[in-house]
């Protein structure tokens, strides 16, 4: 071993060696002050001589000698994906390959939603691709907003029990069914009136039981809390009637507790009268009596099957709530109550 050799250039000779072989190693340059460089080293330029020129930043003109339309399959793609290439460079010949190359163009039929439907896949610049959709109008034009908003309205007031020490409203005649609304056809449209009367009249009757087979057709009878016309007719009960032009088409009851408290039963609205917002007429006009009984917390249950009836009470500030008074939990069934006072 040689004394006289530093231990850096040992240390270099000896990895030189385990790497090429001793006979590869370069002998150590000894500069002209007697420094000793390792081999293969490179003197560093002079500070500010050969500093490397900035890159310059590429853009889209760099890229004016391709003929993007000539890509295909075969072409060499590298030149697209360098680092600093403009993103919409890189795109347009990446859609180039995707569409020349069959293994990505063409979509396996069984995959139904394994096309691309954004911008970049159809080449739509950013900010020029709209829609005429709005949040809660759809696709309707401001005209037919308001056309679709006035639907429902009759053009007369409609007469609302405020109070349970409104008049009864005369029964209609045993005979009078849902086909007096289509005698009225062609005609001025009948006004709706909604007060509070006596359960136990014919046209009634046949509410409740129409009433009675929808909501049996929808739950089984244990899910099934109706209240028959012997409880409507108690005294702490106030039952409200919609008619109109005389025909009964609606119902809801307001059943008075004890503590401030009272229970909503027995809405319902036949299928030829919905669409004219009975429900929610109904619903304000039980409210009204419920108010003017110094009533201070509404609640009610009613079925998971019935989508709008669900969407009416949450709409008019009603809050789920858990099981209330006799009932007891129920996958079918959903609680609500709502602070009127």
């Amino acid at each position: 071993m040689n004394e006289d050799e530093p231990f850096l250039k040992r240390w270099s000779r000896r990895k030189v060696e385990a790497r090429e072989g001793p006979d590869k190693v370069e002998p150590a340059r000894e500069s002209a002050d007697g420094d000793v460089g390792m081999p293969g080293d490179v003197s560093l330029p002079a500070r500010g001589e050969g500093r490397p020129q900035e890159k310059r930043e590429l853009t889209e003109a760099d890229f004016a000698d391709v003929d993007f339309d000539a890509l295909d399959a075969k072409s060499d793609y590298a030149r697209f994906l360098a680092k600093g290439v403009p993103e919409a460079i890189k795109q347009k010949a990446l859609r180039k390959l995707w569409a020349s190359d069959p293994v990505f163009s063409q979509i396996e039929p069984l995959q139904e939603y394994a096309g691309d439907f954004t911008d970049a896949a159809v080449a739509v610049p950013a900010g020029t691709l709209k829609t005429a959709y709005r949040v809660g109008k759809g696709f309707l034009s401001d005209e037919e907003v308001a056309a679709w908003e006035k639907l429902g309205h009759p053009a007369e007031p409609t007469a609302v029990a405020t109070s349970p020490a409104v008049t009864d409203a005369p029964p209609s005649p045993p005979d009078a069914s849902v086909g007096a609304l289509a005698a009225t056809a062609g005609e001025a449209e009948p006004a709706v009136a909604i007060a509070q009367e006596p359960p136990d009249q014919p046209d009634v009757h046949a509410l409740l039981r129409q009433s009675d087979t929808y909501f049996a057709s929808l739950y089984p009878a244990a899910s099934n809390h109706l209240v028959d016309i012997v409880a409507l007719s108690e005294p702490h009960v106030r039952f409200l009637v919609a008619r109109r032009g005389g025909v009964a088409v609606g119902c809801g009851a307001l059943v008075l507790g004890t503590d401030g408290e009272a229970e909503l039963k027995r809405m319902f609205v036949i299928p030829e009268a919905r669409g004219l917002k009975l429900g929610s007429r109904i619903l304000y006009a039980l409210e009204a009596a419920a108010k003017a009984e110094g009533v201070r917390v509404l609640r009610l249950e009613t079925g998971v099957r019935q989508p709008e009836a669900l969407a009416l009470y949450r709409r008019h500030g009603y809050t789920e709530r858990g099981p209330f008074g006799t009932y007891r939990p129920d996958p079918l069934s959903t609680f609500f109550e709502k602070w009127i006072g």
